[in-house]
């Protein structure tokens, strides 16, 4: 698998809607180190869904023109964290696309998903429904509730049973 190093900026400059995360706010300690403004990531060139990504952010409404509001890696590390209501203001969650497992029967109530791996980095918010998550590397289960933020980082591999039908925001990196 041909995979190159890009920046968050860099992997979807050019690609349609031209978005570019922003930079002139200050960023969080979780999500870069303090020498850097970009996150880097090792990206499976050409992955489907990140590049569609953009286009489907600006088709909901989504515009970083302004460079103050919008998507941004709040971690790069697996987490599930409670947002808060400033976070989905400055992270333009409303404007990011929507998945749902109403409508995907391997994403059934009550089914689970073995050693799922992540192609790709993803932060999803919880807008309805209920989810277990049981990380390779510990074992231990994690439930994903209503309001709360999820980052799953590239390569993370986990077992995933959808506990109640799921609907989310997603940004993928």
């Amino acid at each position: 698998m041909k995979t190159a190093t890009f920046t968050a900026l860099s992997l979807l400059v050019g690609v349609s809607n031209g978005f570019t995360p922003p930079t002139s706010r200050p960023l969080s300690c979780h999500q870069y180190s303090s020498s850097t403004t970009t996150a880097q990531y090792a990206v499976e060139e050409g992955h489907p869904a990140v590049i569609g990504w953009p286009e489907k952010y600006s088709e909901g409404g989504g515009s970083i023109d302004d460079g103050t509001t919008g998507p941004e890696i709040l971690s790069t590390e697996f987490q599930i964290q409670n947002a808060s209501s400033s976070q989905l203001q400055q992270l333009d969650v409303e404007n990011w696309p929507t998945w749902t497992t109403s409508d995907k029967p391997k994403w059934g109530v009550g089914n689970q998903v073995v050693d799922k791996e992540m192609p790709y980095g993803e932060l999803s918010y919880v807008l309805s429904g209920k989810l277990e998550i049981i990380p390779q590397s510990t074992g231990v289960p994690e439930i994903v509730n209503v309001g709360d933020f999820v980052t799953f980082p590239k390569g993370f591999v986990a077992s995933w049973k959808v506990l109640e039908e799921l609907t989310w925001h997603y940004y993928l990196y």
